[in-house]
């Protein structure tokens, strides 16, 4: 079994600017150069991991600004019905209306017969 704790030293040239910023970071979190690089080398692949786990929230946002659009539609044809209702006549509206037009003679039929009201007479 490797000895996890067992260190190789590994050579790398960079920039005078880039080592400045690394030394001042490291300085920052009170660890030393060395330290500090191997934190990112160890944290190399958390920012995959977040983009990932961003995306995924963005499609989700997505997802719920297309339903919640999707709501609102709905509301306004809920918030529009009463006054739709509103406007159409009941039953018994509708029969006195034609009640209302009908001469004596058909009125004196139709209390035998019934009033025909169509349902979709308006």
């Amino acid at each position: 079994m490797p000895d996890q704790t067992a260190k190789k030293q590994v050579a790398v040239r960079i920039p005078l600017r880039e080592k400045a910023e690394l030394e001042r970071e490291a300085s920052d979190q009170g660890i030393s150069r060395s330290e500090y690089i191997r934190s990112i080398l160890r944290n190399r692949h958390r920012a995959d991991k977040l983009e990932k786990r961003l995306e995924t929230r963005n499609d989700r946002v997505e997802e719920l600004e297309t339903q919640l659009g999707r709501r609102s539609e709905i509301e306004d044809k809920i918030e529009n019905l009463p006054d739709k209702i509103r406007g159409e006549m009941s039953y018994t509206e509708r029969r006195q209306r034609v009640l209302d037009q009908a001469s004596l003679s058909q009125r004196i039929k139709w209390r035998f017969t019934g009033v025909p009201v169509d349902q979709g007479d308006d």
